[in-house]
């Protein structure tokens, strides 16, 4: 494990969000969703499949839907995230261990990863990595947020003159010079108001600020919250990669 307090902070935000995260994710689920079905139009029969970052399943689920008979191996830092993907799907293997260190995790026909990356310190390095652990033929897939996410919040907070510390993303190109197919697309989601928007951040173990960031201000931020009691909209700007086997 990846002894860094900035990534094991991490690690415990998503822990402490295992048992609400399932409820306060369909974004996530979406993503999920259109990485599957783009990994599925270009692999059509992997035998091995490992899922990077797998928190409590959504892509494990939609993969063992999708390709019944291969042997899926499921991948996390978090040890209660790991623990509910086992409650609901006892046939996937998992694995504890921080998924920019791959070594001695075998190789695979199919590596997903879903809303990840950009958690990590070089999400450029990694992909690297992770293609280095495809079996001949392989492929990797991936959807990551890049620079654009969450965009609502970040112009809402400047109005008010408040840092909105949210975890910087990945510019759209950082996967250039790989040979990798990308697509960009947004997946928007509407909250009764910002403070739910807020509150499923935390709940869903997303909400770490990126490093050097100050907080708000509690007072400052309960009279921004206050501002705005209509419906909030916060749109997810996703790359979806994929990257062949060397």
């Amino acid at each position: 494990m990846n002894s860094d307090p900035a990534n094991a902070s991490i690690v415990a935000a998503f822990d402490a969000a295992a048992q609400s995260y399932d409820a306060l994710t369909q974004v996530q689920r979406d993503v999920a969703r259109a990485l599957v079905a783009r990994a599925a139009k270009e692999f059509f029969a992997p035998r091995t499949i490992l899922d990077l970052g797998a928190g409590t399943g959504h892509v494990s689920e939609l993969a063992l839907r999708q390709w019944p008979h291969a042997e899926l191996t499921a991948l996390d830092a978090a040890p209660a995230m790991l623990a509910r993907l086992r409650a609901k799907f006892p046939q996937v293997a998992t694995i504890r261990r921080d998924a920019a260190r791959l070594d001695g995790v075998g190789r695979y026909d199919l590596i997903l990863s879903s809303m990840m990356l950009h958690w990590l310190d070089a999400p450029r390095d990694a992909l690297a990595h992770w293609r280095g652990h495809l079996a001949p033929g392989g492929l990797l897939c991936v959807a990551a947020p890049v620079v654009g996410s969450l965009r609502e919040w970040r112009d809402f907070a400047r109005t008010a003159g408040i840092e909105d510390g949210l975890w910087a993303f990945p510019p759209e190109d950082f996967a250039d010079g790989l040979g990798a197919t990308v697509e960009i697309s947004d997946f928007p989601a509407e909250y009764r108001d910002a403070r739910v928007f807020l509150r499923a951040l935390k709940g869903s173990g997303a909400h770490k600020s990126r490093p050097g960031a100050l907080p708000a201000p509690a007072g400052a931020l309960r009279r921004l919250l206050a501002q705005r009691s209509d419906p909030f909209k916060a749109t997810f700007r996703i790359a979806l990669l994929s990257l062949q086997a060397d």
